[in-house]
């Protein structure tokens, strides 16, 4: 392993990466395959957006590639709401949206829950159909909005399937037969701060609330 690359992920270094492949053109493979992290992986977790611009130029293939932990590159940027290396790795591939990771999560499930809304609304617009992806207990995007008290970024799901008319996913249960609604009233129970039913009240989404299956 060399630490002179990875050093230069960390720091962004591109002329130290530049200078390294050209003495071994494999020295970024080897160190994806011993570290278990591609040099993009690193450069998107220390958020250095022209290491990373540089390593897709590279090897676009990088772009795939799952850690030990099982995140993709664009796992660890939606996840950390770095917006502009979010638009980077989709310009080389819009697919990337839909790579499944941990528990079957993909780029828009981690970014819902650590409410990133800009990076919400970038992998929506590269990929429609994410939101209809569920992870491996089941749960949709909005789930896991409810789940992890994002209120914004279930008020911007919400507008999102009124908006582009697929309000039935809010309907979905997880594995446990639980709807969004189920989870916002069971949570507002021990809970004085969770106000997700309050949402359905605001930007005119009464009749998503009226949509679905209620807990009487």
């Amino acid at each position: 392993m060399d630490r002179r690359l990875i050093e230069a992920a960390h720091k962004g270094d591109v002329h130290q990466l530049q200078n390294l492949i050209k003495d071994d053109p494999f020295l970024m493979k080897a160190v994806a395959l011993s570290s278990g992290e591609t040099l993009l992986h690193i450069a998107c977790m220390a958020g250095n957006l022209s290491f990373a611009k540089e390593v897709l130029n590279l090897s676009k293939e990088f772009a795939r590639e799952l850690s030990h932990d099982g995140f993709s590159p664009l796992h660890i940027a939606a996840a950390n709401g770095d917006i502009e290396i979010v638009k980077e790795i989709l310009r080389t591939d819009r697919s990337l949206c839909m790579v499944k990771g941990k528990e079957r999560r993909i780029p828009l499930h981690y970014a819902v829950i650590k409410g990133r809304i800009q990076v919400i609304k970038e992998l929506l617009s590269g990929c429609e159909d994410s939101i209809r992806e569920v992870t491996a207990r089941g749960e949709t995007s909005l789930h896991l909005a409810v789940k992890n008290n994002q209120f914004e970024a279930f008020k911007s799901l919400a507008v999102y399937l009124k908006t582009n008319n697929r309000e039935d996913i809010l309907n979905k249960k997880d594995a446990r037969g639980n709807t969004i609604l189920h989870l916002a009233v069971s949570r507002k129970q021990y809970d004085a701060n969770t106000n997700i039913l309050s949402l359905f009240w605001q930007d005119g989404l009464e009749e998503i609330y009226y949509a679905l299956p209620q807990t009487r």
